[in-house]
């Protein structure tokens, strides 16, 4: 008797929220991915407590009180903001402030990034980016799975069409691995490659084929497509997604050194720059 294989679903979902207008396009994302697969949300509200370098002095204490008395001012009304946006979602949500301040948002956010499935943060670099703390400490401090929403993005569906950008690097696995409950349910998932020289040899033919079976075997049905070089791989693999209607990319994150990339460029970097659809990265 064959027994369908159970599938994998994504119990427990963050969004990053700031009680801004930039909320829009990741709430609607958050609620939509929230209630494909019926798990709750949880909305986390950064609030940085700005502090000034303070010189010593006999109003120095004071003056330290009243501005960290101002970031939580800031914070109560971004709080208010995030909760009116929440109480419209469709998904039972909870609001998590944190305040923290310089060179505290990793340690602070690393605790409830790692106790959910995925991170739902906007798009940090481009036209509209914002955070782009936030994402990278999703990223290398939570080591957590985020999913990344561009500004214009607003009105969110269900991925039918999935492109993995696939290279044969832990990155890309991990992200396929935390992609795993999308790609079951989309219907078309294409597996693409952009060649790093014209020789077949760099085209990673083989280890492509290694994941589409392994894909198979958790019922993903996958179209391999091998791209020609191009000078510019992050736009050859949005021309590709957009030829084929993708709603969202799955992608390694930083193949490379971070540094590296934040100074002269890279897939990842370009990607969060101009990828006008969903990314869902891990590192």
């Amino acid at each position: 008797m064959n027994l369908a294989k159970p599938s994998l679903a994504i119990r427990d979902i963050a969004v990053h929220v700031d009680g801004s207008d930039g909320d829009t396009a990741k709430t609607s994302h958050a609620d939509t991915i929230a209630t494909m697969f019926d798990a709750p949300l949880i909305a986390l509200l950064m609030n940085y407590l700005q502090a000034a370098p303070i010189p010593p002095g006999p109003g120095r204490a004071w003056l330290a009180a009243e501005l960290r008395k101002r970031g939580v001012e800031q914070g109560d009304a971004s709080e208010i903001r995030a909760r009116e946006r929440l109480a419209g979602l469709r998904a039972p949500s909870e609001i998590r402030r944190i305040d923290y301040a310089y060179q505290e948002l990793g340690a602070r956010i690393g605790p409830p990034a790692r106790s959910v499935d995925l991170v739902i943060v906007g798009r940090p670099h481009g036209d509209g980016g914002q955070w782009p703390e936030i994402f990278e400490a999703v990223i290398f401090d939570a080591g957590a799975p985020a999913y990344v929403v561009p500004p214009d993005a607003v009105n969110a569906k269900e991925p039918e069409t999935v492109l993995i950008a696939w290279k044969d690097t832990t990155e890309c696995s991990h992200a396929i691995k935390a992609a795993l409950p999308f790609l079951q349910r989309a219907k078309q998932v294409y597996l693409v490659s952009v060649a790093e020289t014209s020789s077949d040899e760099e085209r990673h033919q083989e280890p492509a084929a290694d994941m589409a079976r392994h894909l198979a075997r958790h019922g993903v049905t996958v179209e391999i497509r091998h791209l020609p070089q191009w000078d510019d791989a992050a736009e050859g693999l949005l021309n590709e997604a957009s030829s084929l209607g993708a709603e969202l990319i799955v992608v390694g994150a930083y193949g490379r050194t971070r540094l590296r990339q934040m100074l002269f460029g890279g897939v990842t970097r370009e990607l969060l720059k101009r990828s006008p659809i969903a990314l869902l990265m891990a590192h």
